[in-house]
């Protein structure tokens, strides 16, 4: 079912004005369901399960900065985003949650754009050299 005026003005009911228009700026859409967990980073994971919601679009992240990126996702729970498992990770058993051999390392933001932007250096030797002249004095 696609995204109708019915469902939007539903959800605008279910969830208040306050959060109707933060989810609007933010994601531009209203969803409605049910908070499923918290990651260490803050982010809110909620799921819907209703007919009048659109086919894969049911989960869905709620971050918890303004400025976000993928990056600050967890990775299980990027999984259970994009539909790669159905149990949750914080409903996992501890016998069946991955232990990895290294830790995880911290969210390194995005730095396009700022001075923590990524910028390569190229290790080959110039085609073309700039021209420096040598000046000599005149001699009349």
């Amino acid at each position: 079912m696609s995204s109708s005026l019915t469902r939007v003005i539903r959800n605008l009911r279910r969830i208040g004005f306050k959060e109707y228009f933060r989810q609007l700026n933010g994601m531009g859409d209203t969803k409605y369901g049910r908070l499923v967990g918290v990651d260490r980073y803050g982010n809110k994971f909620f799921e819907n399960t209703q007919e009048d919601e659109i086919h894969l679009r049911t989960r869905w992240v709620q971050y918890r900065e303004w400025y976000y990126d993928v990056s600050q996702i967890e990775p299980a729970w990027h999984g259970w985003l994009g539909y790669l498992v159905d149990t949750p990770p914080n409903a996992l058993e501890p016998e069946q949650t991955t232990v990895r051999k290294y830790p995880t390392p911290d969210v390194v933001p995005n730095g396009t754009g700022t001075r923590n932007a990524y910028v390569p250096y190229s290790t080959i030797k110039p085609r073309v050299s700039a021209w420096s002249p040598i000046v000599k004095e005149r001699t009349v």
